[in-house]
């Protein structure tokens, strides 16, 4: 398929949006993944870099070329989605490895989260397609589909907030 756009952020909203999210639901996506990532799909989880003895291109290049083997079952969040449980690292890795594709390669990761959502989560993926608000699109995927320790209000308007921002950038001009 081949992303379009000029940074990470343009690639993502453009590959959403020409999926079939709404506007708001890939805003609402966007912020999650923000929250998670900073939109950076080879981030390791900051926490697991020094316990594990990685930055966020040394994990990648290790899971890669195989040096690392404990990607499933080590506990770190990685990638867009920061993915954490074994069984979902474990799935993204086949996915990535059956693409011949790097685990951080952004366009292969947006393969396997719409995989994912579409698949797996198909409440939070309805809610993406048809979402009228950010905050809407925002505390589906928050809390159905990232499901972090603390979903509070707080971080509810944090990460639609981040979204929101997504959504007054793209909105009005991209139309992919």
């Amino acid at each position: 398929m081949g992303l379009t756009g000029n940074s990470n952020e343009e690639k993502i909203w453009n590959y959403l949006v020409g999926k079939g999210l709404s506007k708001a639901g890939a805003a609402g996506l966007m912020g999650n993944l923000y929250a998670e990532s900073a939109l950076n799909p080879q981030n390791l989880q900051n926490s697991y870099e020094s316990k594990l003895g990685y930055t966020d291109s040394s994990y990648t290049a290790a899971v890669d070329n195989g040096s690392y083997t404990n990607f499933a079952k080590d506990s770190a969040g990685y990638g867009l989605a920061q993915w954490t449980f074994s069984s979902r690292k474990e799935n993204m890795l086949a996915y990535h490895k059956a693409a011949g594709k790097s685990i951080g390669d952004l366009e292969t990761q947006l393969n396997f989260l719409y995989k994912e959502l579409s698949e797996s989560y198909k409440s939070v993926f309805s809610v993406l397609k048809t979402a009228t608000t950010v905050l809407q699109a925002s505390n589906s995927v928050l809390l159905n589909f990232e499901r972090p320790a603390d979903t509070g209000k707080s971080v509810q308007n944090k990460r639609a907030e981040y979204g929101q921002k997504y959504y007054d950038q793209y909105a009005a001009t991209k139309t992919t």
